[in-house]
């Protein structure tokens, strides 16, 4: 186990009766998990040694949000809209769509376009072996320069994520997330249906030749979870606060410039388990100096949940714990600034993809409960119990 900050439920000022002013939410995504058998029945978290997590659970309240409406799949962009209030039975259009949104791309369609990794038609690795930043951009200017036309173009991200978008609109077309088929044989999950997924096709097996030639990481683009750029409501409007996102992905930067948010990039933060924790902690302690309102989301936990790695996951969650939930609450006045904290949706190593069950949250700032710990079942005994996740905003800024 790691050494972590020495944090106990004592060495915090415990709160007063006035409502906090500030909010805070914390999100480490695809913490949550499944029991195994090889940690005695316990989940990750549950065997992970996280006493500032506990904390918050301990000094606060807890439950179980539904962050994954019926229906939908199981992904961030879904269950991380929900959770800030946004039906996407309404406006949800697609990933790729808000990811061009934090990446300021203006066309018509846009999918999330992956640089994967492919070997005898199986998918080895959706992330293109950990392809860094600048290998990646030096790929999509290639692509560019190969396969772009007057209304196609790939636009670069970061690492493996990049965006291609159209200046012309199709009709959907089927996709797959390929985190969700890793190790699968890639020809029964290639698009499909209808004059696009024909055209992607095509893409797809173009890039592989053209790679060849830039990286040694990926091989092959992957687009996926394609649409119309969307109009989400305004956070400011409905809330009465301006709020401020903090990710190093993407598809959240995305969420935050759609709901009006000011969206803050931090150096050196890589959506894996190397990141910039501390750069990280301290833009969200800035935030809360100029904005009653901050989101600070965090990928690494969600990505080593993908590939499979146990003890890796154990180890990241007391990284989190420490390295952010400590360091921010050795630093945060907690009688000015409420906390909620949860996963998005849970990332079971078993699977190694995302599943919609609800996950575990607690806020610090309200009312205790009995629940001493933060995991999946502690927090199943609440009292908030099991809420609908497109009630947390109300919740959390209306509980005390």
């Amino acid at each position: 186990m790691l050494i972590t900050s020495g944090k106990t439920s004592n060495s915090y000022l415990p709160l007063n009766n006035r409502r906090a002013m500030k909010r805070l939410i914390l999100i480490p995504d695809g913490m949550a998990d499944w029991k195994s058998e090889k940690l005695n029945g316990k989940t990750p978290l549950e065997y992970a040694d996280t006493p500032n997590m506990d904390y918050i659970a301990d000094e606060g309240a807890c439950g179980l949000a539904k962050t994954v409406p019926d229906g939908f799949e199981p992904g961030s962009d879904i269950a991380n809209l929900t959770i800030l209030g946004v039906d996407v039975a309404k406006y949800y259009t697609g990933r790729g769509p808000i990811e061009a949104l934090a990446r300021g791309v203006e066309a018509k369609m846009a999918f999330r376009c992956n640089l994967v990794y492919v070997e005898n038609g199986v998918m080895v690795d959706y992330s293109g072996r950990r392809i860094g930043d600048d290998e990646a951009r030096k790929v999509i200017e290639v692509l560019n320069k190969e396969l772009a036309t007057d209304w196609l173009h790939f636009h670069a991200g970061r690492g493996y994520r990049h965006i291609l978008a159209f200046d012309r609109e199709f009709e959907p077309v089927k996709t797959t997330p390929p985190h969700d088929i890793t190790g699968k044989e890639i020809s029964s999950y290639l698009p499909r249906d209808g004059e696009l997924a024909e055209l992607l096709r095509n893409l797809m097996e173009k890039s592989t030749e053209i790679m060849q030639s830039v990286t040694e990481k990926a091989n092959m683009i992957w687009p996926w979870s394609g649409g119309k750029i969307p109009s989400f409501p305004d956070f400011e409007k409905t809330r009465g606060v301006r709020g401020v996102m903090i990710s190093e992905v993407d598809l959240l930067q995305g969420i935050g410039r759609g709901l009006g948010f000011e969206v803050v990039e931090v150096e050196g933060a890589t959506g894996y388990v190397d990141t910039n924790y501390k750069g990280l902690a301290k833009a969200a302690l800035r935030a809360l100096k100029r904005r009653d309102f901050v989101v600070l989301h965090t990928e690494g936990i969600d990505e080593i949940s993908h590939e499979g790695d146990l003890d890796g996951k154990i180890e990241a969650i007391e990284i989190y714990d420490e390295k952010i939930v400590g360091y921010l609450l050795d630093r945060l006045d907690l009688e000015e600034v409420k906390i909620l904290l949860l996963p998005d949706h849970p990332t079971p190593v078993k699977v190694r993809t995302h599943v919609a069950e609800p996950v575990p949250f607690a806020i610090h700032g309200v009312k205790r409960d009995d629940v001493k710990n933060f995991s999946e079942r502690a927090c199943k005994k609440g009292r908030f119990g099991l809420i609908d996740g497109l009630k947390l905003m109300d919740v959390f800024f209306d509980s005390r």
